[in-house]
């Protein structure tokens, strides 16, 4: 009778205890950044294939999923260059993407082309701080509200101040990139009293990432691209939990959190990277599609040139491009951007394919004469390491060769300063032409 009593009193309590217990719900994010087009599965890279199949094996056994990624989807690639991003956005529709962000490669065939990657993404790009000088948004959003789980969640979508910096002035005029700082906090004062999670689909780098987090609370999570950063583990600073999965598909970030949405707080948070060789066998509707694209470019780009019997990294390659372009204008020497070499020559036979992926963005040879002080400031702006000592004589003319994006960058505040003569072949043509017929020896005479 008594452990029956104690029963009773037991079932009484609860029914007029209100309810406290925690409502935890499980959220799943998959998340990408900086694929810059690399849609075919390769040694190294997922393709848009696996990265599909992991999105549908997660979907099918987890209640609550999201696939996100940061940004520069598209330059870097024969398939992206030729038909100018558009086959890229196609394809990550198929793999099931619920928002992206705007990198700065968005931009590289102009802010109108944008326009078209939005209307051929079955998802939204994001982006809070680029707009036009009239001040309307270039992305479709600013943020993305939905839920997820019984999980209401805001994803803000952000790119670095310094993409004028980055990209192309041609069919770039007249826009405005905001303070990410300044536009973040905003956002996250305005939207974190309506939701239960705060993410951000940031493309400004992962120190920049970091600060963000060290200086604006209530960000639950910041999903990285744009300085191709393998973040492994997470990084936490503060509250905030900072991300990013590399470049290319090498790996694939896979985030398992539990938020309580009565409190609407993260109770718990595990993340990592995916290596590519790892992901499950490939999607064959998504294969199929990425198939396509590249039967329409194969004919063009898997032509072998050349070989040779070792790599070549990216630095390696620099001043083997610098002596190719000089030899061929004639010039006084020659200047690249490292962040215009965007792959490697791997040992045994050199394609025009790993040409184009090397300088991906259509770049033309040009030539830009102007004084060594001048020199020296173009120079800087790029700042390569390896001009650091180079002996210019500031009152003597020089003539440089160098791509079309280094020349329109230096020549664009000071235009008097710089005299620029573009050959109109494309550097890709011009490295593909020299290759074919000396490989990568530099020790030829100029033309």
């Amino acid at each position: 009778m008594r452990n029956a009593a104690r029963l009773i009193g037991l079932v009484v309590w609860a029914l007029l205890t209100p309810l406290t217990w925690a409502d935890n719900r499980s959220l799943t994010i998959i998340h990408t950044n900086d694929l810059h087009g690399h849609m075919q599965q390769t040694t190294e890279f997922a393709g848009a294939a696996r990265i599909a199949a992991l999105v549908d094996q997660t979907r099918r056994q987890q209640p609550g999923v999201l696939v996100l990624d940061a940004g520069d989807s598209i330059s870097g690639t024969p398939v992206s260059t030729l038909f100018k991003g558009l086959p890229i956005f196609a394809i990550l529709n198929r793999v099931g993407y619920n928002a992206g962000a705007l990198g700065n490669h968005e931009f590289d065939h102009g802010s109108h082309q944008i326009a078209l990657f939005r209307e051929t993404a079955g998802y939204p790009l994001l982006s809070a701080n680029a707009r036009t000088a009239d001040g309307v948004l270039l992305a479709d959003n600013a943020n993305l509200v939905m839920q997820v789980n019984g999980i209401k969640i805001a994803i803000i979508g952000l790119i670095t101040a310094k993409t004028p910096e980055l990209i192309t002035p041609v069919g770039n005029a007249n826009l405005a990139f905001e303070s990410p700082e300044a536009v973040l906090r905003a956002q996250v004062e305005a939207l974190d009293p309506l939701v239960d999670l705060v993410l951000v689909l940031s493309h400004v780098g992962h120190e920049e990432e970091q600060r963000l987090a060290a200086v604006i609370d209530n960000i639950d999570v910041i999903i990285g691209g744009h300085s191709h950063t393998t973040v492994t583990p997470p990084v936490k600073v503060n509250n905030t939990y900072v991300v990013q999965a590399g470049f290319y598909g090498a790996y694939v970030g896979y985030l398992q959190l539990a938020v309580d949405t009565e409190t609407r707080k993260l109770v718990s948070f595990n993340g990592k990277l995916i290596p590519a060789e790892d992901l499950p066998p490939p999607d064959p509707v998504v294969a199929d599609l990425v198939a396509t694209w590249e039967q329409a470019v194969e004919k063009i780009v898997d032509v072998g040139i050349n070989s040779v019997d070792r790599d070549y990294s990216r630095t390696e390659l620099q001043p083997i491009i610098e002596a190719i372009l000089a030899r061929y204008t004639g010039a006084d020497f020659g200047f690249y951007n490292s962040g215009g070499i965007r792959d490697r020559i791997r040992r045994g036979s050199i394609t025009i394919r790993n040409i184009w992926n090397i300088e991906p963005f259509g770049n033309s040879v040009v030539t830009v004469t102007a004084r060594g002080s001048d020199i020296r400031t173009m120079l800087s702006m790029e700042g390569e390491q390896h001009w650091r000592l180079l002996a210019l004589d500031d009152d003597k003319t020089y003539r440089v060769a160098t791509n079309s994006f280094v020349a329109a960058q230096a020549s664009k505040n000071a235009p008097r300063l710089f005299k620029v003569e573009d050959s109109q072949q494309l550097v890709r043509d011009v490295l593909v032409d020299y290759i074919e017929t000396y490989g990568l020896r530099i020790d030829q005479p100029s033309r």
